[in-house]
């Protein structure tokens, strides 16, 4: 509960993506007033409708209520209000071809802020950013006005399609300019999240969301490593990464597949212009942007060693398009997704590329240039390939004895998270199954590597080698 005498009780969020959308949900389930401002048209055509533009379970039931209640408002200009004392920022920082991050976004909402700015307000940059910038690049451009106000870092952490709930269980991590700014944004998160994690100053906070973003993306690539040392040795990635991590603490190596693209680089950024390069981060990166390439070159060394006369693939399916499958989300930035149907047109030409998604809506498929099908069986109908590229729920759940037979023989399904076997009953003639560090399993695959899996019977294995 919030007391009358609080002073900051009306809040102003700037962009309302995912990170400053939820927030405000989440601010106002906390009782405090929220007004949003945004510019894409999209999103506000989304909120006129009561709607969120992406999707997050229990999102839009909330949303719907705050803007009935008048807790929670919306524009598309930053206008002057009395009544408001804290900014947050929460515009996007995307990383450019340069593998730079863009901050245009964050100077042009800055300038807006000045211009509205009173005495005693309290600004928050929630934005993820290159370590120095709240100090360097907001703090002059709103000394310019020449009002006393308080300034923090307060980073986003919360995963995408469960922000709802981690804004109200994680820490917050804030560190102010100076010690009122740390203790004031303190205490306006303090009614949202249970801890509250004071540092001593900007640059602690934005170091702090890098090194656990960029920590995740490490992760990954190790992860991916071992599946790559697993595809030549004949052995699961899967089996071994879960022995390796039941019941033994000092193990916890995640399932491979893609990770967090841009904090690494805004990591890296930041850290050079103090003469250090971060070799082990960006050599992580590195390895996790060949995945795409790698995993195609292995599908197609897989398909066309079973494929007869060169003939190539008519059809492909592309299932679960989003960043991730869980939690829920229909994000298709910086998805694996996009990385891997570009290096399918390079390595098939000509191939029709179907896709489908749980949540993703068709128009947003089609983006993509691929032909978004209805139904899951579509995508397995006369395909040659099938490839799952996130780890929803749905794709362990499938009923895979009814949809391979359904595919065009000899046909292959590459599952990336290797949901499939959850729900797997067995190989059916012509078609194998394989994926991201495993080997491939087929009803007429006979090799030496058979003595492996005798627990299976009607089970077959062949290395990715023995395939060609």
């Amino acid at each position: 509960m919030i007391p009358a005498s609080y002073r900051d009780k009306n809040v102003c969020i700037i962009g309302l993506g995912y990170v400053g959308l939820t927030l405000a949900v989440a601010m106002a389930d906390c009782g405090l007033r929220v007004h949003g401002v945004e510019i894409n048209s999209k999103v506000l055509d989304a909120l006129k409708q009561k709607k969120a533009h992406f999707s997050e379970r229990g999102l839009n039931a909330k949303l719907a209520a705050h803007l009935a209640s008048g807790r929670f408002t919306f524009g598309d200009k930053l206008l002057p209000n009395d009544r408001i004392t804290v900014y947050i920022v929460t515009v996007g920082t995307p990383v450019g071809d340069d593998k730079r991050a863009r901050f245009e976004a964050i100077h042009g909402v800055c300038e807006q802020i000045a211009g509205v700015l009173k005495d005693d307000d309290l600004v928050i940059l929630r934005s993820t950013v290159r370590v120095g910038t709240t100090r360097e690049i907001v703090k002059p451009l709103l000394d310019r006005t020449g009002r006393s106000y308080d300034l923090a870092f307060c980073p986003e952490r919360t995963l995408e399609g469960k922000a709802l709930v981690e804004l109200g269980s994680l820490p917050q991590i804030v560190g102010g300019i100076d010690n009122n700014a740390t203790f004031r944004a303190s205490q306006l998160f303090s009614f949202m999240t249970p801890s509250v994690v004071r540092v001593r100053d900007t640059e602690t906070a934005e170091m702090a969301k890098l090194i656990n973003n960029t920590q995740r993306d490490f992760l990954f690539a190790f992860a991916n490593e071992v599946a790559s040392m697993c595809e030549v040795a004949g052995i699961s990635a899967h089996e071994v990464i879960s022995a390796g991590n039941i019941g033994y603490p000092r193990a916890n190596l995640p399932m491979p597949g893609p990770c967090l693209e841009k904090d690494p680089y805004i990591l890296a950024e930041g850290i050079e212009r103090f003469g250090f390069a971060p070799q082990l981060a960006l050599s992580a990166r590195r390895w996790n942007e060949q995945l795409p390439i790698k995993s195609v070159s292995r599908i197609s060394r897989l398909w066309r060693a079973r494929a007869k006369g060169g003939v190539l693939p008519g059809k492909i399916a592309v299932l679960g398009l989003a960043f991730k499958g869980r939690p829920e989300t229909d994000d298709l930035r910086g998805s694996l997704a996009l990385p891997i149907i570009e290096a399918l047109r390079g390595e098939f030409a000509g191939v029709k590329i179907d896709g489908w998604d749980a949540v993703v809506p068709q128009a947003d498929i089609e983006s993509l240039g691929i032909h978004p099908v209805a139904s899951v069986e579509d995508a397995f109908a006369g395909a040659d390939i099938v490839i799952i590229q996130n780890n929803h729920e749905c794709f362990a759940q499938l009923p895979y004895s009814s949809l391979l037979p359904l595919m065009r023989k000899p046909g292959l399904l590459y599952d990336f998270w290797n949901t499939y076997t959850e729900n797997f009953v067995g190989p059916v003639d012509g078609v194998y199954c394989t994926g991201l560090g495993e080997q491939v399993v087929g009803a007429d695959v006979v090799t030496a590597m058979n003595r492996r899996v005798g627990e299976k019977p009607g089970l077959a294995v062949v290395t990715a080698a023995a395939a060609g």
